[in-house]
């Protein structure tokens, strides 16, 4: 059952830049990891595809801990949730970073997520003022 003073989560502007940071990270793995899947970055040894695995899989649980931010009905906890958001979004962005130091190609595709990342960062900020 839908409670009427729920918002949407495709209304929610932090909720539509997760997914576009999902999409652009998993975009930028594909192109340095030659088009691996996610579990072949998972099982390989290489630090370039374990760095490029903690990026998608952070960058994957985004969205998910946005509507769980959402669904909390309790202002204490809710604030907690969207406080979290920051972990992942400072772990996608340290990754990145790591995985430039590496010798690996697609840097300018790394610095763009990592500019989105910033931007993310500032909505981020906005949300959780928002809940205060």
């Amino acid at each position: 059952m839908r409670y009427s003073n729920q918002v949407n989560l495709n209304q929610l502007v932090i909720y539509k830049k997760a997914i576009d940071i999902f999409k652009l990270s998993r975009q930028v793995v594909s192109y340095i990891s030659y088009d691996k899947d996610v579990l072949a970055l998972h099982k390989s040894k290489c630090q370039i595809d374990q760095y490029a695995n903690n990026i998608v899989m952070d960058a994957l649980g985004l969205a998910p801990k946005i509507a769980e931010t959402e669904n909390q009905h309790n202002q204490k906890t809710k604030l907690k949730y969207a406080k979290s958001l920051g972990l992942f979004i400072d772990r996608i962005y340290h990754n990145s970073k790591m995985l430039e130091n590496t010798k690996t190609q697609g840097k300018d595709f790394l610095k763009l997520l990592r500019r989105e990342l910033i931007h993310l960062r500032e909505l981020h900020m906005h949300y959780v003022n928002s809940i205060l």
